[in-house]
């Protein structure tokens, strides 16, 4: 009798169901990973509130050992069955331009902006042969498309699923930003993503880090202190531009990233008048339009803007390195690990619902516990 796997899948809104699949067996240049623990992404949160036109297995921040491996893809890849190893969500083609320079999340097969099929953990639908696209399932489906890393030697896989996030971390702050010696770096949120963007930060030496948040989020800022911030602002309690001033010394930042993806339009606003007097770099996630945006601004300034979306391959691998290292306190970003039954809790802990007292930053599902 074939080898049943049993993963949550999303079947309508808000609604996650425990389904029955075949294991299959793993494609010559690919593999089967059983999995270990797969992070809740932000983007988990929209996906579950909105209505999929067929079911589908969230989770793509996987983590995982290699359970059975194809006979060319051991000889391609150079791993071995057991080894612990973090998927990238992306599913690629590994032949365009972008793949060739590490930066698979342009590649059109695994683009869910441009492309209306794509191939990706988390998104692609169980209708797709084998099913096991998503990580809120026991064992994970490997194609050659697959991108993956190596976890450190003594990083947990329910710590290593923060990969994700770091990889953005780094991508945000340090490469687009361009956050590092001589540095001042402003953030703007102290959720999982601007957590990981003062790691990144503090790791490529920026001289001083400036992270803003609600009320509701004094115990996320504080959690950022801890892994490096210099200030922390309440944006309901401080008038966030003379704050900015006042640690400055009147200077200005060099580096804004807004990680509050759809906060509106005053994060932006806010972004640019706090930016140093010329030459700034502003990243930001794109999730408004901004009606008679001051572009005068951006150019009387110098501002360079740039967006946040996604990570190359490499701001990952150093997402791992610096998690390898231990040298930031990571695990007060990890807060919540669930049952692979409780997967909707895990999902509502994530958009900010309060369990065991207290409110999740970064939460795990571990398929086998």
């Amino acid at each position: 009798m074939a080898q049943t796997v049993a993963a949550m899948t999303q079947i309508g809104i808000d609604k996650l169901e425990m389904r029955e699949y075949a294991l299959p067996e793993p494609p010559a240049d690919g593999a089967i990973l059983k999995m270990e623990a797969v992070g809740i992404c932000g983007s988990d949160v929209g996906a579950l509130f909105r209505n999929p036109s067929n079911p589908k297995i969230l989770g793509h921040e996987n983590v995982g050992r290699i359970d059975k491996l194809g006979s060319v893809a051991g000889h391609i890849w150079g791993l071995k069955e057991g080894e612990l190893i973090a998927l990238e969500e992306y599913l690629v083609c590994h032949q365009c331009e972008w793949c060739h320079k590490g930066e698979y999340r342009h590649c059109w097969r695994t683009d869910t902006h441009n492309n209306p099929d794509p191939l990706r953990y988390g998104s692609t639908p169980t209708t797709r042969e084998p099913a096991l696209w998503g990580g809120y399932s026991q064992y994970l489906y490997m194609p050659f498309e697959a991108v993956w890393h190596r976890v450190p030697e003594g990083v947990e896989a329910s710590d290593a699923c923060l990969h994700i996030a770091l990889g953005n971390g780094v991508q945000w702050a340090v490469v687009e930003g361009g956050a590092g010696p001589g540095k001042t770096v402003f953030i703007q949120g102290p959720g999982q993503m601007g957590a990981a963007c003062v790691v990144a930060s503090r790791a490529a030496g920026a001289d001083f880090i400036i992270v803003t948040g609600l009320t509701a989020d004094a115990d996320r800022l504080e959690i950022c202190k801890q892994l490096g911030a210099d200030v922390v602002i309440d944006v309901q309690k401080e008038d966030v531009r003379d704050r900015v001033r006042e640690v400055t010394g009147g200077k200005g930042v060099d580096v804004t990233v807004d990680t509050t993806a759809r906060a509106g339009v005053e994060p932006t606003m806010v972004a640019i008048d706090v930016m140093r007097m010329r030459g700034g770099t502003m990243v930001v996630q794109g999730g408004n339009d901004i009606a008679d945006f001051p572009m005068s601004k951006l150019s009387d300034h110098y501002i360079t803007l740039k967006q946040a979306r996604g990570h190359s391959f490499h701001s990952v691998e150093r997402g791992l390195e610096i998690m390898g290292q231990k040298k930031f306190p990571l695990h007060l970003m990890h807060t919540h690990d669930f049952k692979l039954e409780d997967a909707a809790q895990a999902v509502h802990a994530t958009q900010g619902e309060i369990v065991d007292g207290r409110r999740a930053l970064h939460v795990a599902i571990l398929p086998w516990s």
